[in-house]
């Protein structure tokens, strides 16, 4: 136990729902410039790659979750084409950002936003063909209950595509890395928005993360199945996509 925590405190890394609440909620406004400046601008790659994942069609209709300010549910509107896109986040505040980013593109795919737990989600059972989440997992603090949600709210043979922070595989590579997320992370975020702790977090939250095949693991014994994960940036980052 760190100087500053107490016995009430969640663990270094866990997720609880108080704690993703106030760090997005706080940080909404500057979340795109973090973004940008601490994935160098991979980010945009990574978001095209979820996209190429989803096959989507004119006639999908695709959830995002944890969408923050839009930039999934964009890419999914502007390069995939489906028919249409449902945008949820439970932090109000990112949803704000993104309904304004929204107004300024001109999207010809409907792109819809609202307020909603990725655990508990209010939508018909099999209802939608695609779901997707980018680096929002990471932060529930039921995994297996938005496992089973994802499970409810698809159709048969619908696909769940997440994009999250893993583990590179190559050691000096992970060595690198893990650097980088210990001292610039919680450097850029703290510069930024001015909650150095929130990004700390974040730090943790990804090294605590379970690796590739433990997250396949994961959905398998949720129910998915055809589960498949693809490596991008060496590791950063993997793509999963399972099916129901």
């Amino acid at each position: 136990m760190t100087p500053h925590m107490t016995a009430t405190d969640p663990a270094p890394g866990r997720p609880t729902t108080e704690r993703v609440h106030g760090i997005f909620s706080q940080i909404a406004d500057r979340y795109d410039v973090f973004n940008a400046m601490a994935s160098l601008g991979i980010d945009r790659t990574w978001r095209r790659q979820l996209v190429k994942a989803t096959a989507l069609t004119p006639q999908s209709r695709v959830l995002d979750l944890c969408c923050g300010t839009g930039d999934v549910a964009f890419a999914l509107a502007e390069q995939g084409h489906p028919a249409e896109v449902v945008a949820t986040d439970f932090v109000p505040e990112m949803l704000a950002v993104a309904e304004k980013k929204a107004a300024d593109r001109g999207l010809e795919t409907p792109v819809t936003f609202s307020v909603a737990d990725a655990q508990s989600l209010p939508f018909p059972d099999a209802s939608f063909d695609v779901v997707t989440v980018a680096f929002g997992v990471r932060n529930l603090p039921r995994r297996e209950a938005n496992f089973a949600e994802v499970l409810r709210v698809l159709k048969p043979g619908g696909r769940y595509v997440i994009l999250e922070f893993s583990r590179p595989t190559f050691a000096p590579w992970r060595g690198v890395y893990h650097v980088y997320l210990r001292h610039a992370i919680p450097a850029i975020g703290g510069v930024l928005t001015g909650d150095r702790a929130g990004f700390v977090y974040l730090n943790d939250s990804i090294r605590l993360f379970p690796a590739q095949a433990s997250l396949a693991a994961e959905l398998r014994t949720a129910g998915f199945s055809a589960i498949t994960w693809k490596d991008l940036t060496g590791g950063i980052v993997a793509l999963h996509t399972a099916v129901k």
